[in-house]
Order: structure tokens, then sequence, then C-alpha cells
């Protein structure tokens, strides 16, 4: 009885720590991408990583922009042509699972273009929509 008992309890732990499993190499592969892609000048590229979707919601300089296209749009007004977006560097800090299907994730950017330099941190929150993550929500500061 001890022993089936202990193999039970074993089992339930390997399926909790299961379901709340990190998935660390795809949230790092999804900013990996989003780096590469701005650092080409492929500003669609680089908004793939969001959802494609009315309710995705970016937050930056004081300001709240709701919608993809709308966001794209932001970015293109901003910083023009693909060869004056600079280079991105993101670094990963902490990703805090909230559910199986979602998680929140912080970390730091720095943006370098002939201009000027800028860095700061970031808040997002991602979502998994089939087997791909994808950002739902950025505050940028």
């Amino acid at each position: 009885m001890k022993f089936i008992s202990g193999v039970l309890l074993c089992c339930l732990m390997l399926c909790s720590n299961a379901a709340f499993a990190v998935p660390d190499d795809d949230i790092h592969a999804l900013l990996n991408a989003q780096q590469q892609a701005w650092n080409r000048g492929d500003l669609e590229g680089y908004m793939a990583g969001y959802w494609h979707d009315p309710s995705l919601s970016f937050v930056s300089g004081g300001k709240l922009v709701y919608g993809w296209e709308k966001m794209r749009d932001a970015y293109r007004q901003h910083y023009g042509s693909s060869r004056t977006m600079g280079k991105l560097t993101l670094k990963l800090g902490h990703i805090h699972m909230l559910s199986n299907y979602s998680a929140m994730v912080t970390g730091g950017w720095q943006l370098t273009t002939d201009a000027k330099s800028s860095a700061g941190v970031f808040t997002l929150l991602v979502e998994k929509h089939g087997d791909l993550w994808f950002i739902v929500h950025d505050h940028s500061s």
C-alpha cells in the first residue's frame, strides 16, 4: 500500500510540474525572431510576434495603442524605413506563468540608431494560440 501511495504521489508531482512547465525556449525564440527581424529592417517580420488582433495593446511613451495595424502604423511613423530602424537588443529577464497558455515576461531593451541610443524595460503578456506564442500586450518604457 505504501508503495502504491508513493508511486501515485510521484505521478502527481510529475504531472503538476508538467502543467506549470515554463516554455523558456518558445518565448526566447519569439523574442529572438523579433530582434533579428528588427535588425534586418523587417518591420513586418518584427510584427509577426504580435497577435494580429484589434485587442492587441501597446503602451509606450505615455501613449496607449490598440490593434495590430495601429501599432504597426505607429512603428512606421516613428522609425520610418528599414535604414532608420537601428539595432535592437532584447534581454529576457523573467517569465512568470499565469496559466498553461499565458505568461508575463519582463526584460530590457536597447535600441541604437545613427541618431541616438536609448534603453529601457518591458513587460509583455504572451499567450499561446495553437502551437505558437504571441505577444498580446506590450508595455515598454
